[in-house]
């Protein structure tokens, strides 16, 4: 039993709209209702407020003798799911989706497994003659299907009450036929119709009807004296609880909208994969950037350790062989050579040609691995002879290689290679470095400037190294010993290190913040335009935290999805860039679960703000009724 006493409804203006001006009615159940009158006279806002869309401005309404202003959203959503089921001019079908969704909407959110909902939809279909029509989508359905499917839902769903609002209108006279038979055919099994028209031939099918006009009841016809007299027996209630969903059926009721709107999916899974692939490359990057600097930094800065000193003038040849070996002896010594500082000599290449006074090195075969030196042409480095830095060769004003002769002192010395890099010690690109460490060539000068120890140390060792290279070189007086060693690089690569991995971090934060704002961005217009899907939703019984689940539940599957599209894509960008630059990729073994984590917390973010919006809509305000 419906009853209404001296309800109104107000719509603010300017200018303010008074739909509904003190209406009184009752509507027993069984009965067939028609609303008619002019548009503009509140047919409309009457059926919003009878089927719990609307609340009246003022006056009262009970449903089955429960006052409606006792209740509170959620207890209308219950009411809604419990008595009602609505039939749109406007059809309101979940379109590109099965038409089965579309016909068991109202049995989802009472919680009946889809079974179950499945075979009520199905059996409804068959009852309107278009069992046919199933599984195809709701958009490719003509109008008159659609309207049926419509009335389908109804009929499925069970509901004691079918509220529909002009649901010939848009319909050809053999549709509309069909229709009011429909619903004809629902009063006899004793389902309360209430129908708003225009159309003088439907409303005689009613076996009641009110005339509204500027918001008033102004004229009824076969109104009953006591209308619960006429009520049948029993009224069937619909299956399942009160507005209630059940955690399996969201899910798969999101997958199927997700799945319908394949374009704009395609977009929101591409905002959420390109914020995870972001994360993913930047950090792999910077993983691998940050391992390649380590490797840089032990192969060179941590690996050059030289000391210096004055030799005394019993130093000798044989002494310089026997420190090298004691220092090759070191642990962490991968390399050693002595290297004896000759002074300035003077070098010429042909007779007739003005001679150069430049550094003269004597050292041993293994300088050039100690020392870092690159041979032009790439050629091994010879145990013996001169070899020219290549700055030296080009002030000579000549071709020199191997085999070449220069004069040293008027010496002539045979040239057994070019130095084309010296990164360690760049003084020999324009020196001469005799491999003599027997002294064989006699430069007329002992003892030498200075002699200079050569090391190099394997990773991580320099520092232990050159504390004890001068104990090695002289017990007595090592601290005579001037030795370089670089800072240890600990502290420098550590901090080389957190910028690198800051930065890209960074970078990575901004972008994974601009992607979930426009995911909420996108989710949010997604929202706007399934107002009306959304709005029937609410209007079959759905909650308002229903809908946001919905929402939430879609994006947290978009961001899940994204999120391994963005590792797959993170992946490769990372080989890509490592290839490149010719580094070892580096993939921390997180990334993966990360990657996944990363791409919910964007799409839940992302969906919540979309949520909020979804929640806050106005069933009637939404469907236009």
């Amino acid at each position: 039993m419906l009853r209404l006493r001296g309800a109104g409804r107000t719509f603010p203006g300017p200018p303010e709209v008074r739909a509904l001006a003190g209406v009184d009615l009752d509507v027993a159940p069984g009965g067939f209702l028609a609303i008619v009158g002019p548009s503009g006279g509140g047919k409309s806002t009457l059926l919003n407020v009878v089927g719990l869309l609307e609340r009246p401005d003022s006056g009262r309404y009970a449903v089955n003798g429960i006052p409606v202003a006792d209740l509170d959203d959620d207890g209308l959503a219950r009411c809604r799911s419990d008595t009602f089921s609505f039939v749109f001019q406007g059809f309101h079908l979940l379109d590109r989706r099965p038409v089965l969704d579309s016909v068991g909407l109202g049995l989802l959110y009472r919680g009946v497994p889809r079974a179950e909902r499945d075979a009520r939809a199905r059996d409804a279909l068959e009852r309107l003659g278009i069992g046919v029509l199933a599984a195809q989508p709701a958009h490719l359905l003509s109008g008159g299907e659609r309207q049926r499917v419509a009335i389908a839902r109804a009929l499925a769903t069970g509901s004691p009450v079918v509220l529909a609002d002009e649901p010939t209108g848009n319909l050809d006279s053999g549709n509309a036929e069909r229709v009011v038979d429909a619903l004809e055919g629902l009063v006899g099994e004793g389902t309360t119709v209430v129908l708003v028209t225009h159309s003088p031939e439907v409303a005689a099918r009613a076996d009641r009807r009110i005339r509204l006009r500027d918001g008033r009841v102004v004229e009824t016809e076969g109104d009953r004296a006591d209308v619960a007299d006429h009520a049948p027996a029993s009224v069937a209630s619909p299956p399942g609880r009160a507005s209630t969903l059940r955690v399996r059926d969201l899910i798969v009721d999101a997958a199927g909208s997700l799945a319908a709107r394949r374009g704009r999916t395609a977009g929101l899974l591409l905002a959420v994969a390109v914020a995870v692939g972001l994360a993913v490359g930047s950090s792999g990057v910077a993983t691998s950037a940050r391992a390649q600097v380590s490797a840089t930094f032990d192969a060179h800065a941590n690996r050059d350790v030289t000391a210096q000193w004055t030799p005394g003038e019993a130093s000798v040849a044989q002494e310089a062989t026997d420190l090298a070996g004691r220092l090759r002896e070191l642990p962490g010594v991968e390399e050693a050579s002595i290297v004896d500082d000759e002074g300035p000599h003077a070098i010429g290449a042909i007779a007739g040609r003005p001679r150069l006074t430049i550094p003269v090195f004597r050292a041993d075969a293994a300088l050039p691995a100690a020392a870092l030196l690159t041979l032009e042409g790439g050629r091994p480095a010879p145990s013996d002879g001169a070899l020219v830095g290549a700055n030296l060769a080009g002030q000579l004003g000549v071709q020199l290689g191997p085999g070449s002769v220069v004069l040293l002192d008027g010496v002539q010395v045979e040239v057994t290679g070019v130095i084309a890099r010296s990164p360690r010690w760049p003084e020999l690109l324009g020196s001469v470095v005799l491999l003599d460490p027997d002294r064989v060539v006699d430069l007329g000068r002992t003892p030498p400037v200075r002699r200079i120890a050569v090391i190099a140390a394997g990773p991580g060792a320099a520092q232990q190294i050159a504390g004890q290279v001068p104990f090695v070189i002289d017990p007595v007086r090592p601290e005579a010993i001037e030795v370089f060693a670089p800072v240890d690089p600990g502290t420098l690569r550590g901090e080389v290190e957190s910028d690198v991995f800051a930065t890209l971090l960074a970078f990575t934060a901004v972008a994974a913040l601009a992607s979930t704002l426009g995911l909420a961005n996108a989710m949010t217009v997604a929202v706007l335009e399934r107002q009306a899907e959304l709005g029937l939703r609410r209007a079959v019984g759905a909650r308002r935290r229903h809908i946001a689940a919905l929402i939430l539940t879609e994006a947290v599957m978009v961001g899940c999805v994204g999120g391994i599209v963005g590792l797959l894509g993170g992946t490769l960008v990372i080989l890509a860039i490592t290839i490149l630059n010719r580094w070892a990729p580096v993939l921390e073994p997180l990334t993966a679960p990360l990657a996944l984590v990363g791409g919910v917390v964007v799409g839940a973010l992302g969906g919540a703000v979309a949520a909020v919006r979804a929640s806050r809509i106005q069933p009637a305000q939404a469907l236009r009724l």
